[in-house]
């Protein structure tokens, strides 16, 4: 919801034709656009850091017993949305970070078979359109994915002022001491993208795009699904895949 919110602010003064401009602009001239900015920029990140935490709890716990299989693969559906709406905010932006992150994505995007082209039509496309694209679906699939938690978590408790009073001073605490970074756009192939992102970029040294862009990342998605069925199996191969991951992450971070 903080998110949502700081977005919204931040979406009246955007103009996706000229990205960098338009979010410099932002910082400069808009008042509080700076703060507005990091704030979003930082519940973001927590939005994401948050619903990891959810989901260890959730397997922790054996929550997902009590849950249909559609139930169970709707809320872990959530979680590769929640990651395209995260891993978009740093493509819009378009500075060095998040104009690299977009060309790897699509160049990724087009080699699912069969719907990779028409997926990258809707959801990318930054070599033809920009980030216009890829503006609209991060305005979507965040407004889906408040509208889509609302509904389920409202239903079994009310959201608490002081939780979220909480997680705004959370959020306030790196927006007021480490503003996230804009860098201009320079064609280096070195460039690292998002955080999150890294240890795939590392693999996709040692691999073919299809093997560590697509089918790589779908590993922990599956493992999630069908955790309800093979927990014992799912759990280790969430936690070998995890390990991997950090590995690879430090691996590229070091470069």
């Amino acid at each position: 919801m903080l998110a949502i919110v700081s977005g919204i602010f931040l979406a009246f003064p955007f103009r996706p034709e000229i990205p960098l401009i338009s979010t410099v602009g932002i910082e400069g001239v808009v008042p509080f656009g700076d703060f507005m900015r990091s704030f979003h920029f930082y519940t973001g990140q927590l939005a994401f850091l948050t619903l990891v935490v959810h989901i260890v709890e959730s397997l922790l716990s054996a929550s997902y017993e009590k849950k249909t299989w559609l139930s169970w693969t709707l809320l872990v559906a959530s979680f590769p949305v929640t990651v395209f709406a995260l891993f978009s905010g740093y493509v819009i932006r378009g500075d060095e970070i998040g104009a690299s992150a977009g060309h790897i994505a699509e160049s990724l995007v087009l080699e699912i078979p069969f719907f990779g082209s028409v997926l990258n039509h809707i959801i990318l496309a930054v070599t033809e359109e920009g980030i216009h694209r890829t503006y609209m679906a991060h305005i979507c699939f965040s407004f889906l994915l408040l509208i889509a938690l609302m509904a389920w978590h409202f239903r079994l408790t009310r959201l608490k002022l002081e939780d979220l009073a909480f997680w705004a001073v959370i959020a306030m605490l790196p927006t007021m001491f480490y503003p996230p970074i804009l860098r201009p756009v320079n064609p280096d192939l070195s460039v690292l993208g998002p955080w999150f992102f890294v240890g795939i970029q590392e693999l996709l040294r040692h691999f073919p795009p299809f093997y560590a862009g697509i089918i790589f990342p779908a590993i922990p998605i599956l493992a999630l699904v069908f955790f309800k069925k093979f927990p014992r199996a799912c759990a280790m191969v969430l936690i070998a895949w995890h390990s991997l991951y950090l590995i690879l992450s430090v691996i590229g971070f070091s470069r």
